[in-house]
Parts: structure tokens; C-alpha cells; sequence
């Protein structure tokens, strides 16, 4: 998966399945400083992923400040080649100041195992045989 960085931030897209449906998040925030994987509201009320009164509610802090959110199990969360099954996210309305999706948060990136190489600006799962050339040594990673 390739990482675009846009304003000195990194980002990646997303596909959701929630219930069978099926959403792109083009402007997915990758963020190894999140404890949590964050989606927009706005975003995934277009798949029916709305609150009810069983959704277990987290107040979250950053940078932003503090944020009430609901957490809720989806049937998939995918990043290229990583991807996790019955993956609990929170939602939230996502306020921050710049406009995003969500965020891929260390939660998403330790079960998937993924592997961040901003030289080459693209995230892989460990699992992927790549050839990394240090001069004349070559490595598999």
C-alpha cells in the first residue's frame, strides 16, 4: 500500500466492510501515535454504521483534545494487503481541524504486523518477501 503524504502528514486508503457493505476511506490518517483506529461518522453512516444504545461509549485524548466515541465490531478493515476480520473500531465525529476520514491507529498496525518504510512510502505486512539493498548486502524483510 502506498503512503501519500499530503500537508507533512501520511495517509493511506481504506476499504470497509460493515454488514456486507462495502466503503473506500481514500484519506485515512496513519497514525503509529493512536492507540485506536478511528473512523469519521459522517464517513460510515453511508454503509449504516450509525450508534445504538448498546454501542459501548470511550472518551479518547490527543492532540486534538477530547472526544466521545462509540465502538463497534465491523466485518472487515483492509489497508492493501493488511487486513483484519471482525476488527473493532471507534467512531467519532472527528472534529480536528483538516479534513480525514479516520485514522489507522497502532491497534490495526500490531494485528496486521505491518511494516512502515517512509523511503519507499508504502506499508506492507511482515509476511512480504522484500529485498532491501544496503550497497552490496542484500537483506529479506
Amino acid at each position: 500500500m502506498k503512503i501519500l503524504i499530503q500537508d507533512g502528514l501520511p495517509f493511506v486508503t481504506a476499504v470497509l466492510i460493515y454488514r456486507g457493505k462495502r466503503l473506500i476511506l481514500e484519506n485515512m490518517l496513519l497514525d503509529t501515535g493512536s492507540a485506536s483506529t478511528i473512523l469519521s461518522t459522517d464517513q460510515v453512516q453511508k454503509v449504516g454504521l450509525i450508534p445504538s444504545p448498546e454501542d459501548p461509549l470511550h472518551e479518547i485524548r490527543g492532540v486534538g483534545g477530547v472526544e466521545i466515541v462509540f465502538s463497534r465490531k465491523v466485518d472487515c478493515l483492509s489497508v492493501g494487503e493488511l487486513a483484519v476480520e471482525g476488527f473493532e473500531v471507534e467512531i467519532g465525529a472527528m472534529e480536528y481541524g483538516i479534513a480525514i476520514d479516520g485514522i489507522v491507529g497502532l491497534d490495526f498496525l500490531t494485528q496486521t504486523k505491518a511494516i512502515i518504510n517512509f523511503d519507499r512510502l508504502e506499508m506492507i505486512a511482515s509476511g512480504s518477501q522484500r529485498q532491501v539493498n544496503l550497497g552490496n548486502l542484500e537483506l529479506s524483510c
